[in-house]
């Protein structure tokens, strides 16, 4: 922390060290305020233009080992010039007595950033933005309302928009009530005026312009057409003007919980800069074409959280540099080619919790950049068909919620060539034989919670690249031998959560993952698990915060968000799997009842080293290697089994120090008692062998 603020004395004594001094000691800030000079990412409104990252929803597991990447990161909404921006700001609290005019009147006119909060049942607060024209370097601006809000309750801040904040980069309303003003509506008809009954339609140019979406004047519709005085009245009456004519710097708008029925292509026009444009937790039914066409560098749009049903092919026309789109939590229940515009930038769509019960094939063909995608209910179960998906051939990372078919086959997954992750839950029967063959780069694949009962014997064929592969908590009984021999590079493998009792002796023997989770399952022990190897089984994946380093740069990288976690697998016995028969064995690792009573002759629990690398130690005096060349592997070989040696001997010494403290527990060999044990005898045997 030292060190931030070193970074910051020094920017701000090299960028407007007058400025500063002249900010701490003229200022007259308001009691009920708080007033000091900040670094632009450190004011409150930043929060919403981090990166969006795609929320992947992973049910967590036990302790914690269980952690999957978020890999999606779209534009960043601040220049360069802004990361570095200094800005006078004030946090103000609206209280019972305050008057909204004189706190601002009070406040001093070269604010840049300001925060209006109304406090707890304080009664009914007005704010007009004519009111905060005297603040010309003002360029973010919060209006947050009352906790708890409702139009109807007594306590609510209004907003009036009667003024245009010419210079303003950055506006959040939170729980307002947002009125237009006359000020604000002539505004627009005077701009308007000139261009009466205007309508729009959506084409496709073929050629020349090398974007499809045009959005063109229209004049055919007779029926439409009324006078300019008629049109103005309607217009007044029905309350539909714009509310940000004249913002024309914009770079982020957030209206949330405004009790937003209703949106106008008036609203937005002229918002050629706004990049980040959030509309959630409104009323919002439906939207009417080409609202957005007046944005049309829109980066990222959410209209999340209304109670939107239906989408059509021109409502979100238009936006050709969109790269975010989140229309979570609405009442959306089919997809179709019908349903989207082409959007060439487009990285992450996410359609989660609507009830989507079918998407048509060739719904995602205008997404042909689209990297990630998020789709599926709780509450109703998604039907999957064939070619559902075609068209996304770059596309990552693809998460169905609730997805329900009897049989996963290889047609569900046709034109992803690209997909490195794929994440299902819901309720799925059987795994085909070729089920993946489509897909075939996956690095991630989660089945988990998905009822599975039966896995082909080819299921996984040509996931060659695959590194984590979940099947807890599904209802698996029995496994087929060699259904994960095509798996070369699997690292982590999850079989919790499921109904095995056994599994074929060699399941595991082609294989060499790190992780191997086995725990939860009714395990009837025998000398059958001979294979298993307790220090994968009873491994779980930790997420740890790096150390930061301070002799380089004295710190100053460490404030850097990238590369700050990294992940270790820690030995604990306490996820190993362990007996639910031989009624006497209850409870008891399998590992201690493999060694200690069923004394299972093969039961060695040192690793195996992959064929290739055994190949390459043991091999004893190959042709192309000299006798000194074989005398030092020979000597290098010799210094790693003597560090291995030692760091094991460390481990049995801390067990046998907790072991002695757990003696008399150790002499009734209660079956609690008995990982301890287990974790001895096997850093034990790894040691002699």
């Amino acid at each position: 922390m030292g060190c931030f603020n070193w970074v910051f004395f020094a920017i701000c004594v090299l960028s407007s060290i007058f400025r500063c001094d002249a900010w701490e000691r003229d200022i007259t800030c308001p009691l009920i305020c708080t007033c000091q000079l900040q670094h632009l990412t450190e004011t409150a409104i930043y929060r919403f233009m981090q990166k969006e990252k795609s929320n992947i929803n992973v049910e967590p597991v036990e302790y914690n080992e269980v952690l999957y990447d978020e890999s999606f990161d779209t534009v960043e909404l601040l220049e360069k010039s802004h990361r570095a921006t200094i800005v006078r700001s004030a946090t103000c609290v609206l209280q019972t007595e305050t008057e909204p005019v004189d706190l601002i009147d009070s406040l001093p006119s070269h604010l840049e950033s300001l925060t209006l909060i109304q406090g707890y049942e304080s009664g009914n607060k007005t704010i007009k933005f004519s009111w905060l024209g005297k603040f010309e370097g003002l360029i973010s601006l919060e209006i947050i309302g009352p906790t708890v809000f409702h139009k109807d309750v007594t306590n609510h801040l209004l907003c009036q928009i009667d003024f245009s904040l010419e210079n303003l980069n950055y506006l959040n309303l939170e729980r307002v009530l947002v009125q237009n003003s006359k000020e604000q509506m002539q505004s627009f008809f005077d701009v308007l005026k000139g261009s009466e009954n205007l309508t729009f339609e959506y084409v496709q140019k073929m050629e020349g312009d090398p974007h499809v979406l045009t959005i063109v004047q229209k004049n055919n519709y007779e029926e439409d057409m009324v006078p300019y005085e008629v049109f103005k009245e309607q217009r007044k009456n029905n309350g539909e003007v714009p509310l940000f004519i004249g913002f024309k710097k914009l770079l982020l708008l957030r209206i949330t919980n405004c009790e937003l029925n209703n949106i106008y292509w008036e609203m937005f026009d002229g918002l050629t800069d706004l990049l980040y444009l959030m509309l959630e937790r409104n009323n919002l039914r439906f939207i009417p074409s080409f609202s957005f066409y007046g944005t049309p560098n829109l980066k990222s749009l959410s209209l999340a959280h209304n109670k939107l049903l239906d989408i059509e092919i021109t409502d979100l026309a238009g936006l050709l540099e969109l790269e975010y789109l989140d229309l979570t939590y609405n009442n959306f229940t089919q997809l179709s080619e019908l349903s989207f515009p082409p959007f060439p930038k487009l990285k992450l769509a996410n359609f989660a919790n609507n009830p989507i019960s079918t998407i048509f094939p060739n719904t995602f063909e205008v997404m042909n950049t689209t990297d990630s995608l998020i789709i599926g209910s709780e509450y109703i179960p998604l039907t999957l068909l064939p070619n559902s998906f075609a068209g996304l051939r770059l596309l990552h990372s693809l998460t169905i919620n609730n997805v329900k078919v009897e049989l996963l086959k290889r047609d569900f997954f046709l034109g992803m060539p690209q997909l490195k992750q794929l994440i299902l839950t819901g309720d799925i029967n059987k795994i085909e034989f070729d089920a993946f063959l489509e897909v075939v780069n996956l690095d991630t694949l989660i089945l988990t919670n998905c009822n599975i009962m039966n896995v082909s014997m080819d299921g996984f064929i040509g996931l060659k690249k695959l590194h984590y592969l979940d099947l807890s908590k599904n209802n698996l009984e029995v496994l087929p031998s060699g259904v994960f021999d095509d798996l070369e590079n699997i690292r982590e493998l999850y079989l919790n959560g499921n109904k095995f009792k056994q599994l074929p002796r060699d399941i595991f023997s082609k294989i060499h993952p790190k992780l191997l989770r086995l725990n939860d399952n009714p395990w009837h022990c025998s000398c059958e698990m001979s294979e298993w190897k307790p220090i994968i089984a009873n491994r779980i994946k930790h997420k740890t915060l790096k150390t930061c380093d301070f002799t380089q740069d004295k710190g100053i990288g460490c404030a850097s968000m990238e590369n700050r976690f990294e992940y270790k697998y820690v030995y604990d016995t306490r996820i190993g799997p362990k007996c639910s028969e031989p009624e006497r064995y209850k409870n008891w690792s399998v590992f201690h009842a493999m060694r200690r009573n069923l004394k299972c002759p093969d039961y060695k629990p040192k690793l195996k080293k992959p064929v290739a690398a055994k190949n390459a130690t043991l091999d004893s005096n190959p042709k192309n290697i000299t006798n000194g060349e074989q005398t030092t592997i020979n000597s290098v070989h010799k210094v790693h089994s003597k560090v291995e040696k030692l760091r094991l001997k460390a481990k049995l010494r801390k067990a046998k120090y907790l072991k002695y403290k757990m003696k008399k527990d150790l002499k009734s060999e209660e079956p609690e008692a008995q990982p301890l044990v287990d974790s001895q005898n096997d850093l034990e045997n790894e040691i002699h062998l």
